[in-house]
């Protein structure tokens, strides 16, 4: 089935203390998405904490798998590479994977693993900046101007935000690779859209990293709409809800103002740039506390109205359907 390319397929995704959390849930969210079976595979242990201390569990520990099981691995970056290299189980698994021909990706520090399996010596490839010198001592060939990089069954990618290149790199190669069919026009599906994603403190930070990274993936554009244009909002997740630890995101565009909004009533949004209903295709509201915090807000209400009427995409996750029954658009009864 196109639309379940990877239907069939077992992918490991490695977990580690110090794993980046967006790039784990990005690859074992899209790769469950494409239909493949994905096996969180962690290092010693079942539980796990990530690189801004949330809380993550594997499903299984690398004892108790074997490489030939496996149709490709990905290994996210953060802090956790860095120990599962030291694993020489972790170590031979990817390095089998990889002398069967199979996928193997990885994106910021996951390349380490690549390193101490003998992998990269002549291949093209990137990382995060600060191990750039590690591909180079390596033998690997650094390409300076790309996100992300496939040379035959190796993929890499820099950073967060190079995630949805990333990962169609990762979708192409299963297809090259596993000889299956990639979706109808799958990487210009949303192309010429625009796609607004609400971000308040507290909101929900994979809903947002995850909605916004398959919109670029599909060549659409994603504007990030708060209270107030400029302003860098802490993100939520399971283990920290309030956004005491973990990621950030800036505000693109405003809300129209129409009157106080903030936790305080004050200030009032600057209207000079606030963004309109016509200017975006959709709207994505994730879930959170943080749609406690927004849901009144008279210009995100009327945002809703005007759109709903006009028959644009409403989407929200979690909590978000709150924030649709504030501006008066979700009938139904008892």
């Amino acid at each position: 089935m196109k639309d379940l390319p990877l239907r069939g397929l077992r992918v490991g995704v490695f977990l580690e203390d110090g794993v980046n959390e967006v790039e784990c849930h990005y690859n074992r969210l899209r790769l469950k998405e494409g239909g493949a079976e994905v096996v969180v595979i962690g290092n010693n242990k079942l539980d796990y904490t990530g690189e801004l201390f949330e809380s993550l569990s594997a499903d299984t520990k690398i004892d108790d798998v074997n490489s030939i099981d496996f149709d490709g691995v990905i290994i996210p970056g953060g802090l956790a590479p860095e120990k599962l290299r030291l694993n020489p189980k972790v170590v031979n698994f990817v390095r089998d994977i990889y002398d069967r021909g199979k996928v193997c990706a990885a994106i910021c520090h996951g390349q380490q693993v690549f390193i101490s399996a003998g992998m990269l010596k002549g291949k093209r490839a990137v990382a995060a900046w600060s191990m750039v010198d590690d591909l180079v001592y390596s033998g690997a060939k650094h390409v300076s101007d790309a996100r992300a990089v496939r040379d035959g069954n190796i993929v890499t990618g820099r950073f967060i935000h190079d995630l949805p290149e990333f990962y169609s790199l990762v979708l192409k190669a299963f297809s090259e690779i596993e000889h299956c069919d990639l979706p109808e026009k799958y990487g210009s599906r949303l192309d010429g859209k625009k796609f607004g994603i609400l971000a308040d403190d507290a909101a929900y930070d994979m809903h947002i990293f995850y909605t916004g990274g398959r919109i670029q993936e599909e060549s659409g554009e994603v504007i990030i709409m708060g209270r107030k244009e400029g302003t860098v909002v802490h993100l939520g997740n399971d283990t920290w809800e309030w956004g005491d630890h973990g990621y950030t995101i800036k505000v693109d565009r405003s809300l129209l103002n129409k009157g106080a909004v903030d936790s305080h009533d004050f200030p009032y949004e600057d209207e000079l740039r606030a963004i309109k209903p016509s200017e975006i295709d959709g709207l994505i509201i994730p879930g959170g506390l943080a749609t406690w915090m927004v849901r009144g807000h008279p210009g995100l209400k009327d945002l809703i109205k005007e759109m709903d009427s006009s028959g644009k995409h409403i989407t929200t996750i979690g909590r978000g359907p709150k924030i649709l029954l504030s501006a008066g658009i979700l009938g139904g009864e008892w």
